[in-house]
């Protein structure tokens, strides 16, 4: 859509340029205009006020308009061989007015949707301009920055220092899912609204057969007859080539999906598939030539310009899916389901045999009809062409077609092979992502689950998270779970199942990682767990307290307790309410509000989302989870706590703390109002242990700092440098309002020179992929915040 033509005193023409921002080409869009423009416009007047959200709207699209009509007599008098778009010669249409009302009012949003609003509108501008190359995309495209900048100046938050800023694992999916989606649908855009001179014109593959322009460019090189028999025979049956383009795009789409599953063979499909891109623009750039290309433009009733566009043209064409794809491998750390290695071998081997049976069956067909082309088909061009066949017909460029069909049943050998192999890769690929034994150490973890239900410590419900390797006894009802760090094996917590405090099976982990080289280290297990250790007369050093509760016993009575009962009280007066729910019993808008307030806190937090024992909303969806809300007096969720139950023998005897998030705005006090909240609920169910869990870093310790061993007394300095990143200490105190009893959760290893590899294997179990500069240059973001 575009903006109409318009007369006034110049080009600008303050009068006119006002008038297209109301105006659209064709009346069949002003609905979805008008239903676009009451969206956007009832949103950001929530959000910035009626005079902001009119001024971003009328001063944003003038100054959009100015600007373009500029960039388009620079593009007409300085760069005209490049394939920017058509030239602007009217002002910017409602489309880029809204694109700067939604620039400026994602500057009052909060973290999540200011993230959000601000990657939609520049992929949809960004997009639209690469593919379609319109004069209004173009206007969209200037929108960004201004809108952008009238929101700043208005009042709203300026663009944080990181960007975008940081964001949690679930979010970077799908902003990566996106990304990948965009990718598959940019050749649709391509085809149905381009204007034929984007940068990525290349793309629109939907609506091109190059039979169409082959047959004419091979009559018009070597055919001196007139009509040129070729260019007649082939037109009387001809599918949709674009249709079998298609298929491609569908593997894209079904990998966006798995992505945002966390499927990391989703993710390693599309990262395959635009290598495979990257490669095969690359080839056409470099086989291209421009003679050829010259007479395509004959052929196409176009300028000898066409040969210079589409040179820039693939050029660009072939940099966009290497950039997606170096994106989607750097962030591959948010994707973190591996497949097993049965799923690819199968995958891989699909694919092949398709491969492989499609080009021989076009092989044989072909020999056997070798008349039926022109000219005639010989074996060696039969076997040159065979794996071109396996490429739906749209991505060949005409250039590299030396030979057409003439008859339908030739038509049919051209077309058939690609249809089967594509289709192929697409069942092949849902079922590398949807396959019931697809993800690895899937049974592992089932298996594991079974014995965590049978007894664990507060951590133990965590060892069935992603993530984890499982040892499990030979001749015990234990196993333990694990994670391998260079050479140092890290379990999480202790044994867990029925026969968990058992000696042997201790000793048997540690002689099992002697056997395969590894360094074992028993990480946050608890006394009981330590006793069981105590024979192999290792190392230890206290790393966190964990704070437990008797729901049965515990009231809020005490002077010491005294920030409890006022929470209590000031949510009773502002009707601010506790709600226990598991995951599937929330609505879809309390979903997206929990995303919400998960996502302002990350964003605040100077290094990464961690893992390991620190849990995420990711870990909550599980249905033996439970959630503690809190909402206000309009039911918006305001704060919100998870837990993870905790077994003995007999089944569920209480809970264990793991995220703790709330809004900015939330009332005071609203953690311990929701934590009492939570006691009451345990009693209720006649529960006997509630966990605040650990805060790693932050014992609580009644010794002097001068008076501790040097591990111990470095633990405290780490811990001062962490403290203003991630605040365990602050964590610590505040569980200590409840007056809970303190347990010791400790570290055993073999002894103390493996303390610097160890070190390393922890950061990286909570921030995997760290590497050593990494670690660097996280401590330095990590002290920056500590700075008056």
């Amino acid at each position: 859509m575009g903006a109409g033509q318009f007369s006034g005193s110049g080009p600008f023409d303050l009068r006119a340029l006002g008038f297209s921002l109301v105006r659209v080409d064709s009346p069949a869009v002003l609905p979805i205009v008008v239903l676009a423009v009451a969206v956007v416009g009832t949103w950001a007047e929530r959000l910035m006020g009626g005079a902001r959200t009119l001024l971003a709207y009328a001063g944003g699209g003038l100054v959009t308009s100015a600007v373009g009509m500029t960039v388009g007599v620079i593009e007409t008098k300085v760069i005209p061989a490049l394939p920017l778009g058509e030239i602007p010669v009217t002002g910017a249409s409602p489309v880029a007015a809204l694109v700067a009302v939604a620039m400026a009012a994602s500057c009052f949003e909060g973290a999540l949707w200011r993230r959000r609003v601000r990657v939609f509108c520049v992929v949809l501008a960004v997009t639209l301009f690469l593919y379609a190359a319109s004069a209004s995309d173009l206007h969209a495209l200037i929108a960004l920055p201004i809108g952008l900048a009238m929101g700043m100046l208005t009042g709203g938050h300026r663009v944080s220092r990181r960007g975008l800023g940081r964001s949690s694992h679930h979010e970077t999916r799908v902003l990566l899912s996106a990304l990948t989606a965009i990718t598959a649908v940019g050749p649709i855009v391509a085809t149905l609204w381009g204007s034929g001179a984007g940068l990525l014109s290349a793309y629109g593959w939907l609506s091109y057969d190059p039979l169409v322009f082959a047959g004419r460019v091979i009559c018009a090189l070597g055919s001196t007859s007139s009509p040129c028999p070729v260019a007649e025979t082939y037109e009387e049956v001809q599918p949709n080539a674009g249709l079998i383009a298609v298929l491609p795009l569908v593997v894209l789409l079904v990998a966006a999906w798995g992505i945002l599953r966390g499927r990391r063979g989703a993710l390693g499909v599309a990262i395959g598939l635009n290598l495979i891109v990257f490669a095969g623009m690359t080839a056409v750039f470099v086989t291209a030539e421009p003679g050829t290309l010259a007479l395509l433009a004959q052929v196409r009733g176009t300028d000898a310009q066409y040969v210079w566009q589409t040179l820039v043209g693939l050029i660009v064409a072939a940099v966009v899916p290497l950039a997606v794809a170096t994106s989607l491998f750097a962030c591959r750390r948010a994707v973190a389901a591996p497949s097993t290695t049965r799923a690819w071998a199968v995958f891989l081997s699909t694919v092949s045999i398709a491969a492989g049976g499609t080009m021989a069956l076009y092989a044989a067909s072909a020999l056997a009809a070798a008349d039926d082309f022109s000219p005639r088909q010989t074996t060696w061009s039969v076997l040159r062409d065979a794996p071109l066949r396996l490429l739906p017909p749209s991505l060949l460029p005409a250039e590299w077609i030396t030979d057409v069909p003439r008859t339908p049943f030739a038509q049919v050998l051209w077309y058939l092979p690609s249809i089967i192999f594509w289709a192929v890769c697409v069942w092949a690929t849902v079922r590398l992502i949807l396959g019931a034994h697809s993800v690895r150490g899937l049974e592992d973890r089932l298996r594991a689950r079974e014995l965590v239900h049978r007894g664990c410590s507060s951590l133990g419900f965590m060892t069935t998270w992603p993530g984890n390797e499982y040892w499990f006894a030979a001749d015990a009802d234990a196993a333990f779970a694990y994670r391998v760090q260079g050479r140092v094996a890290v379990t999480l917590g202790g044994a867990f199942g029925a026969d968990r405090n058992r000696a042997d099976v201790a000793r048997a982990f540690a002689e099992f990682c002697g056997d395969n080289g590894w360094t074992p280290v028993f990480y946050s297990v608890d006394n009981a767990a330590t006793e069981a250790l105590k024979e192999l007369h290792w190392q230890k050093t206290r790393v966190a307290d964990e704070a437990t509760l008797d729901p049965r016993t515990w009231t809020p009575v005490g002077k010491k307790r005294q920030d409890i009962r006022t929470a209590a009280n000031r949510a009773h007066r502002e009707n601010v309410r506790a709600q226990w729910v598991s995951w599937a019993e929330l609505t879809l808008i309390d979903r997206v509000q929990l995303r919400e307030i998960s996502e302002e806190w990350v964003t605040d937090k100077a290094i990464p989302e961690m893992g390991f024992t620190l849990g995420t909303l990711d870990e909550a969806v599980d249905p033996a989870a439970r959630l503690m809300l809190a909402r206000d007096a309009t039911d918006r969720i305001v704060a919100v706590t998870t837990w993870i139950p905790i077994f003995d023998a007999d089944g569920v005897v209480g809970y264990a703390l793991d995220v703790m998030r709330r809004r900015h705005d939330a009332m005071n006090g609203v953690m311990e109002f929701v934590i009492g909240a939570v006691v009451e609920r345990l009693r209720d169910e006649r529960c006997t242990v509630l966990s605040l869990s650990g805060s790693p870093l932050a014992p609580h310790r009644v010794e002097k700092t001068a008076d501790l061993p040097a591990v111990d007394r470095l633990l405290e300095v780490l811990s001062g440098v962490i403290e203003p990143a991630y605040g365990f200490r602050s964590l610590a105190n505040f569980k200590k309002k409840f007056q809970p009893e303190f347990t010791p959760l400790w570290i055993i290893y073999p002894e103390s020179v493996h303390l610097p590899a160890i070190a390393l294997a922890l950061l990286r179990c909570y921030i995997p992929g760290l590497t050593i500069a990494g670690a660097a240059r996280l401590a330095g973001r990590i002290r920056r915040p500590a700075r008056p």
